[in-house]
C-alpha cells in the first residue's frame, strides 16, 4: 500500500501543479470586493495540493504489517468503487440535458443504495433534501447558474 500511495501522491501533486499553473492564466476581475474567476480554483488547487501532500507522507510514513503491505479493501469494496464512478460518469454524461435537479436526485438515491442504506424513507428525503440544498447553495449563495435542463419553466417557478 505504501508503493501505491507514493505513486498516487507525485501523480496528483504533479497534476495539482499543473492546474495550478492554468489557473494562473485565468483573467482577474476588477469588480471591488468581489472574487475573481480564479478565486475557486486556488482553493481546488490547496486543497488537492494539502490532500496530495498528506498521502505522500503516510506513504512515506505508513507502516505495514511485518513487512507485508496489505490490501486496503476487500473485492466488494472494489466493485462499490467501480459502480460508484461509473454512475458518476453517467451523472456527468446526462446532467447537461436533464439538468441537476432531475440527475442529482437518483445520482445520491443510488450512491446511498450502492454504501449499504436500505431503508427507503432516508434514501427518498436524504436525496430530495440534498439536492435541494446544494441546488440553493449554488444558485442563491455561490450566484452559479447550474443546467436546468428538461423543465426550465417549472423549475425557474419554483426554485427562482
Amino acid at each position: 500500500m505504501r508503493r501505491r500511495n507514493i505513486i498516487a501522491a507525485a501523480a496528483l501533486l504533479v497534476l495539482t501543479i499543473g492546474y495550478g499553473a492554468l489557473t494562473t492564466l485565468l483573467p482577474e476581475r476588477s469588480l471591488p470586493d468581489t472574487p475573481g474567476p480564479p478565486f475557486f480554483p486556488w482553493v481546488n488547487t490547496v486543497i488537492l495540493f494539502a490532500l496530495s501532500a498528506g498521502l505522500l507522507l503516510q506513504g512515506i510514513l505508513g507502516k505495514t504489517e511485518n513487512g507485508i503491505e496489505q490490501p486496503s479493501m476487500d473485492p466488494t469494496q472494489r466493485w462499490q468503487t467501480v459502480w460508484a464512478l461509473g454512475t458518476f460518469v453517467l451523472y456527468l454524461t446526462i446532467l447537461p440535458g436533464l439538468g441537476f435537479l432531475v440527475t442529482t436526485t437518483p445520482f445520491f438515491a443510488v450512491l446511498m443504495v450502492l454504501y449499504g442504506e436500505r431503508r427507503w424513507p432516508w434514501i427518498t428525503l436524504g436525496s430530495i433534501a440534498m439536492t435541494v440544498f446544494l441546488y440553493v447553495l449554488f444558485r442563491h449563495g455561490f450566484n452559479v447558474f447550474l443546467p436546468l435542463g428538461v423543465f426550465p419553466d417549472l423549475f425557474s417557478v419554483v426554485f427562482l
